[in-house]
């Protein structure tokens, strides 16, 4: 045996000796200088933005109200979910931990984030079809962004569905070393734990560059400082005036601690998971994120309906996109090709504890305005579908082509020309059910009783056009959108928007822009829509005829910006929205046959109207640069400073459906909306 291993040493030995120079497929190996440790040069910089037109554009050259959060933002704050950034952007509301179903949530412009903002990673949707609202947590690549931009206002025009209060685009980072890592470990209070993982660089030279970057994170919560707030988890705040003091506490569900009717309460506990791989060679880009959450069943909900006293109550969510992109440049235009695929899973283990849930507050309510034989219909709802432990799920899949192209047509005009298909399918959540469920998202009807939902599909289908004059004092923006969606109901709808912005003098600028944006019916709302029958007390899976109009968002916005050693912005806006979607406690029909659920309010919902004043100052300071003749121009200190007013009017039931009796009250279809 030793001539065989001294020949395949000696061969091997050649072939290491006789093989060609390779090192033209890396770059050199570079050393620190001065050069790298040193602040950079901010001042120089301009902030460059894509979510504002679907090209690259200068924020402050754009007549929309814009914030960034750049890489050094991120890292000198410490964020590390989307919800911490979007707390330092003027004028949004954040709640952490927000609730179960959307994890953290947040509030723009009157609405709510999760479910009317666009949420894109690389200029690419994320937000599954049969979510209510996009998932927030530590799962989204949050260290791995180079910036994250957010857009003001509805921007239908160019995004089609669900971009109706604003955009907002996590722009991922690309090396230009060679390689680079990054690893971030920190920890908090209540035992928190987050752990961020970056490798990437870059291979060739030229043109032939090959970019590469593979992540990940998990953090872990063990609770949440909300588990010592009894006054608010105190459930007899939460008792409807018509429901008889101290009824739940006979619920079999319920658990009251020591203090009082005070609900004992289990440790909220949060973890996130994330892996991702970004790849781009010249035009052709991959790029793959599996992103997990965990979250307590019965956080962002009413003690009263549901129990936070289960630690094991839980929603396991997972959430996997790909996508594939090829851009192809040109002299004097670009286009760009994207197909991306997405996988939306909640998995068959997540339970929840009801107690007084919306529905059992519906049957009790109802049984109290019809006549016998339905005495007994609270316990009836109560044993069929809250008993016990009961199991969520839901599962889906999103697949969208979308092609666009970026024209320059003369020296100062260019045009935007796109079309997106988006083609869903799946399960809404439905956590009603006696036994854990499994179920692809093209099957129907194949639940067991207590209640069997229906796989819902949409074909979303938008074709968009945009022409953008700019010269050096003046820029004008007009877009139009044309937005079909093909499901239980059809809807074609326009979505204008046009924006321009003047150089009044050297310092002073002044904007305005107009826009439309919808929301398309979720089916969420249409999968936790029922018929009652009250005799029985069973339910029937059915769609509500009401449910059937997208919510239109129609938004305004003028301004006017001061640029100096300070930059002074004021802002007004005003923003209306129609055919929102309420909870429906109890509607009787012209049948006799009862609804519980959701519908659209017809006409006006929300009005909205406010000033934004935002101030920036930045110090700056000469230093020396060590080692060369030179100094260098760097910020020392930043300030800003907004303050925002707003007044707005709200219709909860304004042409809802209430019950056909005439000697019922008005506000009968709204009675229980908190027990929700």
């Amino acid at each position: 045996m030793k001539y065989p291993l001294s020949l395949a040493f000696c061969f091997w030995s050649y072939l290491l000796i006789a093989q060609k120079d390779t090192s033209s497929l890396l770059l050199s190996p570079e050393r620190l200088t001065e050069q790298d440790i040193v602040m950079r040069d901010l001042s120089l910089q301009s902030t460059r933005v894509i979510s504002a037109t679907r090209s690259l554009e200068e924020a402050d050259q754009m007549p929309f109200t814009i914030w960034v959060a750049t890489a050094e933002d991120i890292q000198r704050n410490g964020f590390i979910t989307l919800g911490d950034v979007l707390r330092a952007a003027p004028g949004i509301r954040v709640s952490q931990p927000g609730n179960a179903l959307e994890g953290e949530t947040f509030l723009m412009r009157g609405l709510a984030g999760n479910q009317f903002v666009k949420i894109l990673i690389n200029d690419v949707p994320i937000k599954p079809f049969t979510a209510l609202g996009m998932p927030i947590g530590a799962q989204l690549p949050i260290r791995q962004a180079e910036r994250i931009e957010v857009i003001y206002g509805p921007a239908g025009a160019l995004y089609g569905n669900e971009a109706c209060a604003g955009v907002v685009n996590i722009i991922l980072k690309e090396s230009e070393r060679p390689v680079y890592t990054q690893a971030d470990l920190s920890f908090g209070r209540f035992g928190t734990n987050n752990l961020d993982l970056t490798f990437g660089g870059k291979l060739g030279k030229d043109k032939k560059i090959f970019h590469f970057s593979l992540y990940g994170s998990s953090t872990v919560r063990e609770r949440t400082d909300i588990y010592y707030d009894q006054s608010i988890y105190n459930t007899d705040a939460y008792v409807p005036q018509y429901l008889p003091q101290g009824f739940y506490l006979n619920n079999p569900n319920y658990r009251r601690s020591d203090i009082g009717n005070i609900p004992k309460t289990a440790p909220v506990m949060h973890e996130s998971r994330l892996f991702g791989v970004n790849l781009r060679w010249r035009g052709l880009q991959f790029s793959y994120h599996r992103m997990a959450r965990f979250d307590h069943s019965a956080l962002g909900m009413n003690p009263l309906a549901v129990s936070y006293a289960n630690s094991s109550n839980r929603i396991a969510e997972k959430h996997e996109v790909f996508v594939f992109s090829f851009q192809k440049q040109r002299k004097r235009w670009v286009t760009h090709h994207t197909a991306s695929f997405l996988r939306y899973k909640i998995n068959n283990t997540s339970t929840s504890t009801f107690i007084y849930d919306r529905l059992a507050a519906g049957s009790y309510l109802l049984q109290s305005t019809v006549a016998p034989p339905v005495t007994g219909l609270v316990d009836s709802v109560f044993q069929k579908y809250n008993s016990d432990e009961r199991y969520g799920y839901a599962n889906g899949f999103d697949a969208r082509i979308e092609s666009r192209m970026n024209a320059s047509l003369l020296r100062n005009l260019s045009l935007d020309l796109g079309v997106q298909f988006n083609l869903s399918n799946g399960f809404a959540y439905f956590n009603h059910h006696q036994t854990p469920v499994e179920a692809q998202p093209l099957e129907s009807n194949i639940f067991s009783e207590p209640v069997s939902p229906n796989s819902r599909g949409a074909l979303d289908l938008t074709g968009f056009g945009q022409l953008k004059w700019q010269s050096k004092a003046l820029t004008v923006i007009g877009g139009l959108a044309l937005n079909t969606f093909v499901s239980d109901f059809s809807s074609v709808t326009p979505l204008p928007r046009l924006a321009a912005q003047y150089r009044i003098a050297k310092r002073w600028v002044a904007r305005a822009n107009y826009a439309e944006g919808i929301r398309q019916v979720s089916p969420y709302y249409q999968t936790n829509s029922f018929y009652i029958l009250p005799e029985s007390g069973n339910l029937s899976s059915a769609l509500v005829s009401s449910l059937n109009e997208p919510e239109q968002t129609r938004a305004a916005e003028g301004a006017i910006r001061f640029e100096g050693d300070f930059s002074l912005e004021g802002i007004f806006f005003w923003q209306e929205t129609s055919n929102k979607v309420r909870p429906n406690n109890l509607l009787q029909t012209e049948t006799g046959v009862w609804i519980y659920g959701y519908q659209n309010i017809p006409g006006r919902s929300i009005n909205l109207w406010g000033i934004q004043g935002l101030l920036r100052s930045e110090d700056r300071e000469l230093i020396q640069i060590t080692g060369q003749n030179r100094k260098k121009t760097v910020i020392s200190s930043r300030l800003e400073f907004f303050i925002q007013y707003a007044r707005g009017k709200e219709w909860l039931a304004e042409g809802a459906g209430t019950p056909a009796r005439s000697d019922e009250p008005a506000a009968l279809a709204y009675a229980v909306p908190h027990l929700f």
